[in-house]
C-alpha cells in the first residue's frame, strides 16, 4: 500500500483529482454568482413589468371613471393579484385607495420600503401609485427566485461530483494502461539487472513510450552483444594462451621425461612459442589501453611516405617467400601527417601481414596513397585474395574474429591484427573500413587527418 502512494498512477490520479476540484469548485462559484446575478435581475424586470402593470391598471380605472371614484375594490383587487401593497394617492397626496386597508395595517409612507409611480391620465399627472412588498399572508404565496438559485446550484454539486468519480475512475483506467508499457519496462530492468539479457518489451507505441521501449531494446541488445563479447574474449583468449602454453608443456615434459635433448634446436622452439605467447600478451594489453582511451601517442609531423616505404620492405621476405608481389603507389603532394610514427607502422604492418596471409602465391598487394578531398590522407591496402564473404564483413574488425572459423593460427594469425589497426587509427581521429567482393580480393581503407595550420596543433599523449 505505501509503495503505491509513490507510485506514479496514484499520482496521475491525485493530480487530476486535484485539478478537477479546483476546476468544478471554481465553475461551481462563477454559475452560481453568475445565477445569483441573473435571478436578481429577473426579479427587477419582474417588479418592474408588475408595477407597469398595475400603473396601466388604475390609470384605465381612473379613466373609465372620470376621476377617483370609489378605487378601493379596484385596488384590493390588483393588491391580491399581484401579491404587493398597493397604495393610491390623488394629486395633493391624500391617500385614496389602500389595497391591505381592511388587514389594519396603516401605511408608513417611506419607511414600509415601497417605490412611486406617477398615475398618468391624456398625458398629466393624476396621482401617485405606491408599491411595496406585501406583509399580509397570502392564498398562494409565490416561491422565492433563490430557491431557483439554490436548486441551480445543488444539481451543479451533484453534476460535478457524477462528473468527478467518473472522471476519476476513467483516469485511473486510462492511466492503469498507459503505464502498463512502463511496467512492463521496469519488470524487464529487473531482469536486466539480474543478469537476463534476453528480456526485451513490445515497442508497438509511436509515442514517448514507445521510444522508451525501443531505447531500452537497444540497450538489451547491446548489453547481450558485450556480454556475448566478453565470453567469446575469455575464451579466445584461453584459447590463444592455450595452445603455446601447451606447447611448451608438452617440450618440457618430453626434456624432463629424456625423451628429448635440451639441445639448441629443442631449446629454439621453446622460445618462439614464449615470443608468440608474449606477442599475444603485448597486443592484449595494446588493445586494452586503446580500447580504454589510455593509449599514449608521440604525436609528430611525419611524412607518410616513409612509414608506407618501411612497412612494405619489411614484409618483402615473406611476401617473396610465398610468391606474392606487394607494390607502392604514392600520389604526389602528400603532406605531413600528424601522427605517432610506431602506432601507424603498426597499423600498415598489421595490414599488410592479413592482405599477405590471405593471398595466395601468384597474388599481389598493392599499397596507395593518396590524399581526398575531405582534407585526409588515404591509405588503401589491397589484395587478390579469396575475399571476405558479405556476412562475415562488418565483424572483421573485432577481436579474435576470422574468416576461417577453425581458429588455426596457420589460416589467420591470431585474429588480433585488423582490431588493433581500428583501434590505433581510431586513436589518431581516423577512420578505417574494409571492402570486399568474394573471389576476387579485398580492400583495406583507412583515412588519417592531415596536419593542421602551426599554431593549432594539438598535443596528446
Amino acid at each position: 500500500m505505501r509503495s503505491w502512494l509513490f507510485s506514479l498512477h496514484f499520482r496521475l490520479i491525485l493530480g487530476f483529482t486535484v485539478v478537477l476540484a479546483l476546476a468544478l469548485g471554481s465553475i461551481s462559484w462563477y454559475v452560481g454568482f453568475a445565477a445569483q446575478r441573473e435571478a436578481e435581475q429577473f426579479q427587477r424586470q419582474v417588479e418592474e413589468a408588475r408595477a407597469a402593470r398595475i400603473e396601466r391598471l388604475i390609470s384605465q380605472y381612473y379613466s373609465s371613471r372620470r376621476g377617483w371614484t370609489d378605487p378601493q375594490p379596484a385596488i384590493e383587487q390588483a393588491g391580491e393579484l399581484y401579491g404587493l401593497r398597493i397604495v393610491v394617492r390623488d394629486p395633493q397626496g391624500q391617500i385614496i385607495g389602500d389595497s391591505h386597508l381592511k388587514f389594519g395595517s396603516p401605511w408608513r409612507g417611506a419607511g414600509q420600503g415601497g417605490r412611486l409611480f406617477p398615475v398618468l391620465s391624456d398625458g398629466s399627472q393624476v396621482g401617485s401609485l405606491a408599491i411595496a412588498a406585501s406583509d399580509a399572508p397570502q392564498n398562494v404565496p409565490e416561491p422565492p427566485l433563490s430557491r431557483l438559485v439554490l436548486a441551480t446550484n445543488r444539481s451543479l454539486l451533484w453534476t460535478g461530483l457524477a462528473a468527478g468519480a467518473g472522471g476519476i475512475l476513467l483516469v485511473s483506467l486510462m492511466s492503469r494502461r498507459v503505464l502498463a508499457p512502463v511496467r512492463l519496462l521496469n519488470s524487464a530492468a529487473r531482469s536486466l539487472g539480474g543478469g537476463d539479457l534476453s528480456r526485451r518489451v513490445p515497442a508497438n507505441d509511436r509515442g514517448e513510450v514507445g521510444e522508451l521501449s525501443r531505447t531500452f531494446n537497444s540497450m538489451a541488445d547491446s548489453l547481450q552483444k558485450a556480454e556475448q563479447q566478453r565470453r567469446n574474449l575469455v575464451a579466445d583468449v584461453a584459447h590463444e594462451l592455450r595452445t603455446p602454453l601447451s606447447n611448451i608443456q608438452g617440450y618440457l615434459e618430453a626434456v624432463k621425461d629424456g625423451l628429448l635433448q635440451p639441445d639448441p634446436t629443442t631449446i629454439d622452439i621453446i622460445y618462439k612459442q614464449v615470443v608468440q605467447l608474449t606477442h599475444l600478451v603485448e597486443d592484449l594489453r595494446l588493445l586494452a589501453l586503446a580500447e580504454a582511451g589510455a593509449l599514449s601517442l608521440n604525436l609528430k609531423l611525419d611524412p607518410l611516405v616513409e612509414v608506407l616505404q618501411s612497412s612494405v620492405e619489411a614484409v618483402q621476405p615473406r611476401a617473396e617467400a610465398k610468391g606474392v608481389t606487394v607494390s607502392l603507389k604514392v600520389l604526389p603532394d602528400i603532406p605531413l601527417v600528424e601522427m605517432d610514427r610506431t602506432r601507424i607502422t603498426q597499423v600498415v604492418g598489421n595490414l599488410l601481414e592479413n592482405a599477405i596471409q590471405h593471398t595466395p602465391e601468384g597474388g599481389n598487394v598493392a599499397v596507395l596513397a593518396e590524399v581526398t578531398s575531405s582534407a585526409t590522407a588515404r591509405v588503401t591496402v589491397a589484395d587478390t585474395g579469396e575475399g571476405i564473404p558479405p556476412e562475415d564483413l562488418p565483424q572483421v574488425f573485432e577481436r579474435f574474429y576470422r574468416v576461417d572459423h577453425s581458429r588455426s593460427r596457420a589460416t589467420g594469425g591470431g585474429g588480433l591484427g585488423l582490431t588493433i589497426a581500428k583501434q590505433l587509427v581510431e586513436a589518431h581521429r581516423g577512420t578505417i573500413r574494409a571492402e570486399s567482393t568474394p573471389g576476387k580480393g579485398s580492400r583495406f581503407i583507412f583515412d588519417l587527418p592531415l596536419a593542421r595550420p602551426s599554431g593549432t596543433q594539438e598535443e596528446r599523449g
